[in-house]
């Protein structure tokens, strides 16, 4: 597998800026990715000599943890009604793909770029069982998942995890099917971690190394749960007295 990381690119995007570094990726699973049946397969336009646009991997991987972000923790509009609008919020107001892409890429083996292709490769299979039509249109970029339901997408996630999972795994991809179904557990946990921790409060600085980073706001996901925030350190009254009188 690959050793690139998408999360080195993260805060180019998150910073609004319009362009990447003039620089390409180079894919060890160039293999698997020439047969994986539909997905970032469909981006061979950008391919050129072996080498793939940072731009096209970048969109493929975001909008593909986006929409699973937004499956786990969608827009709530009838809490919104009923308990007021910060309860309408969900995980893409609160970068949650973001963190969910980081956390993949820190492993000794970066798990982001896979995780997206095995989303959209159970989507696509998902797609012909149920005999619709699984190619996309032109430009699409071989984004099945996103091109589902939230319901549908969430029995994507479900079907992963079962014993008969994904019947078609590419032959490049060095994984067995057995070996999936520990990764989205792993990813749903990590999906509530990242949306109810201070990820999102991080504002501008959340891709700064943690020493660096500064709550800059409370997170909407406090708000929406009554979370009064971290408590600092203080010393407990009346303790010296008491250490002086043992």
């Amino acid at each position: 597998m690959s050793q690139f990381r998408i999360s080195q690119f993260l805060h180019y995007k998150g910073s609004k800026c319009d362009t990447f570094p003039l620089i390409f990726i180079v894919f060890y699973e160039h293999a698997f990715l020439q047969e994986a049946g539909g997905s970032l397969e469909e981006n061979k336009d950008n391919q050129k000599d072996g080498l793939w646009d940072e731009n096209a991997v970048y969109d493929y991987v975001v909008h593909t943890f986006k929409a699973y972000a937004d499956a786990m923790v969608p827009h709530s509009p009838d809490l919104a009604e009923q308990y007021g609008r910060i309860q309408f919020y969900g995980a893409l107001e609160s970068y949650t793909a973001e963190y969910l892409i980081m956390s993949l890429d820190s492993y000794p083996t970066p798990f982001a770029i896979a995780t997206a292709e095995i989303l959209n490769l159970a989507a696509k299979q998902y797609l012909m069982e149920k005999g619709g039509n699984p190619d996309l249109e032109k430009g699409s970029g071989g984004l099945y998942f996103t091109q589902l339901s939230q319901e549908d997408r969430l029995k994507i996630i479900d079907r992963i995890t079962s014993p008969d999972g994904i019947v078609y795994i590419p032959a490049g991809l060095t994984i067995k099917p057995g070996d999936i179904a520990p990764v989205l557990p792993a990813l749903n946990r990590l999906t509530m971690m990242g949306y109810y921790s201070e990820w999102s409060g991080y504002g501008s600085t959340r891709f700064m190394p943690p020493d660096k980073r500064i709550l800059e706001y409370e997170p909407i996901s406090w708000k929406q749960v009554g979370y009064p925030g971290p408590s600092m350190g203080y010393r407990m009254a009346g303790a010296f007295d008491f250490a002086q009188k043992q």
